[in-house]
């Protein structure tokens, strides 16, 4: 059985608050407005639908042309308040990362996994937390190396 609201050390130095189904609105609890980003990984985008899209291809940009796109797995980096006024419109589960710094080129988190992966975030982001929010009520885990933030949070969903 799941523990929810409680806090364990998941690797060295890397702790685990898993909250029980909490929707969107619960992000406005959890992001901190002091950090700079939010980092949007594995993000599918207008999954079965075309949608109109102006954007680079092959690193030409051309702002008066539309392409059509469908299916795109997106990695997003997107200011804090700009993320905060997506909110409202999350409709999907969202994975994320609140930081203060641009991720290396070298961080895909795709590949990297487990104790590797938080202590590679540690190392080289400033990063609060990692979350992955289901779109559907589910547990949600948040991540963070930063004990006392996930107190803060455990007590907002108490």
């Amino acid at each position: 059985m799941v523990e929810t609201n409680k806090i364990t050390e998941l690797y060295d130095g890397h702790f685990q608050l898993i909250l029980d189904s909490p929707d969107k609105l619960a992000l406005y609890k959890i992001i901190d407005p002091s950090y700079r980003y939010v980092w949007m990984f594995e993000h599918q985008e207008n999954k079965v639908e075309w949608g109109d899209y102006i954007h680079s291809l092959f690193g030409v940009f051309n702002d008066t042309s539309r392409i059509k796109a469908r299916n795109m797995k997106l990695e997003l980096l997107i200011p804090t308040d700009m993320f905060l006024k997506l909110i409202p419109s999350i409709s999907q589960t969202v994975k994320i990362i609140q930081t203060n710094t641009e991720p290396p080129y070298f961080l895909n988190l795709e590949n990297i996994h487990g104790k590797t992966r938080y202590n590679l975030l540690k190392k080289h982001l400033d990063y609060l937390f990692e979350l992955d929010m289901p779109g559907a009520s589910d547990y949600s885990p948040i991540i963070s190396p930063n004990k006392a933030f996930l107190e803060t949070i455990r007590a907002a969903f108490a």
